[in-house]
């Protein structure tokens, strides 16, 4: 489980089901879970600033870490370029307990060279202040 909050502010999110929805009639390549999308002309009290919109690749996952790196670069690949104008992150929320360090997976590398940025991985239940 994850959960998106502000302090201060009440946020507008944007929830794509990327597995369910964006992919659903494409057959091959494993995909991520959701796509959180915080736009900032959406946002009633304007938390972001002067900020860019913020989208969140989201994948959750038991153990195979390794897996949801790949899950997270193909869906990325597949669709940064129809939010251009968002700053994108990727979060893998994991139910196991140690998260090792996956520096030299080769698509932990290609996700972080795509989104210029790591890969956060963190613990169910996790939740992301903005």
């Amino acid at each position: 489980m994850v959960c998106f909050q502000h302090s201060d502010y009440e946020i507008v999110a944007d929830i794509v089901p990327i597995e369910r929805c964006v992919f659903k009639n494409v057959v091959g390549g494993k995909r991520c879970d959701f796509l959180f999308m915080f736009n900032r002309e959406k946002q009633t009290y304007g938390f972001l600033k002067n900020k860019r919109s913020l989208a969140y690749y989201v994948e959750l996952k038991g153990i195979a870490l390794a897996e949801a790196c790949q899950q997270l670069l193909n869906s990325i690949e597949k669709t940064k370029d129809q939010i251009e104008e968002f700053d994108i992150n990727a979060l893998v929320v994991s139910s196991r307990v140690f998260i090792p360090k996956y520096d030299n997976n080769e698509n932990y590398r290609a996700v972080k060279r795509l989104i210029k940025k790591n890969i956060r991985f963190e613990i169910s239940p996790y939740t992301e202040n903005l």
